[in-house]
């Protein structure tokens, strides 16, 4: 099998990948620009071996060069930091730390579509251009990679939304006048508030008339925990609760900065009948 290049980077770079490999029944002719590779690619053993060096050389040597073409030139994206925010998620996609956004488990096998072109080539070509690889024959894992970055796009709008939000609720909590030192809450069905004496609050939606208030500055959300905090505008807040690290915890983290803690739930419960038995 003989493979012709365009660039001498890259047939050396691909030459040295081979031989670190040290694969025994892998031997290589390197002249100029042209690869020339004796192995028995029509065993199956031996072809799958070299497709998996390909395409560890494939993605080692382009994945994140067409990933950056694609977000500068499809999606037209130019700053910086924008661009490494989005690849850190396409690469959490890679590495399975993203298995809850929406249609995540759609998305197709990157190395399993080189393989399969791979495999194709190796089994009916004994000369091709590693140019023409590129360009034509690698167009589906292209595209597989775009499907990529448009879900980390979502995810990045989406994450941009979050902390304008977010930012637009420290700026309400440092605006109002605190009503109470400390507030309890009870991560329970529904959350139970308490005040500073540990008595329960009531009406709790009711609070300063908030929700129409949120909208001046331009929050419109439905009743909440996290609102209806913000509306109590205590300078403290001591969460009991068995998740600390649930989405809604977190943002309660996020919003509430160094006022709020958290603390186990059961730990209130104790709290509430010693104070019953009083």
């Amino acid at each position: 099998m003989t493979i012709t290049f365009s660039s001498r980077q890259e047939v050396m770079s691909l030459h040295k990948k081979l031989s670190l490999a040290k694969t025994k029944s892998l031997h290589m002719e390197l002249k100029d620009q042209t690869l020339k590779i004796e192995t028995m690619v029509k065993e199956r053993t031996c072809r799958t071996e070299l497709i998996q060096l390909f395409i560890d050389f494939i993605m080692d040597m382009f994945e994140k060069k067409w990933l950056v073409d694609i977000l500068e030139n499809q999606f037209y994206f130019k700053y910086p930091e924008e661009k490494e925010e989005i690849l850190d998620i396409v690469y959490a996609i890679f590495d399975g730390e993203k298995e809850d956004l929406p249609d995540v488990e759609h998305l197709p096998n990157r190395r399993e579509i080189i393989a399969r072109d791979l495999d194709e080539i190796f089994l009916h070509s004994s000369t091709f251009s590693f140019e023409s690889l590129k360009t034509f024959r690698l167009s589906k894992y292209r595209a597989c990679l775009r499907r990529y970055v448009e879900l980390a796009i979502d995810e990045y709008k989406l994450q941009q939304e979050y902390l304008a939000f977010v930012d637009k609720l420290r700026r309400i909590i440092r605006s109002y006048r605190s009503l109470h030192h400390t507030i309890y809450v009870l991560d329970d069905k529904p959350f139970r508030l308490f005040d500073e004496n540990h008595k329960l609050i009531q009406n709790t939606h009711s609070i300063r008339s908030f929700y129409p208030l949120l909208k001046q500055w331009g929050v419109d959300a439905e009743p909440s925990i996290l609102l209806t905090l913000i509306g109590l505008a205590p300078q403290y807040v001591n969460v009991y609760t068995d998740r600390p690290d649930s989405g809604m915890m977190r943002t309660l983290k996020n919003v509430f900065e160094e006022r709020v803690q958290f603390f186990p739930r059961q730990k209130k419960i104790l709290t509430e009948k010693v104070l019953d038995s009083k």
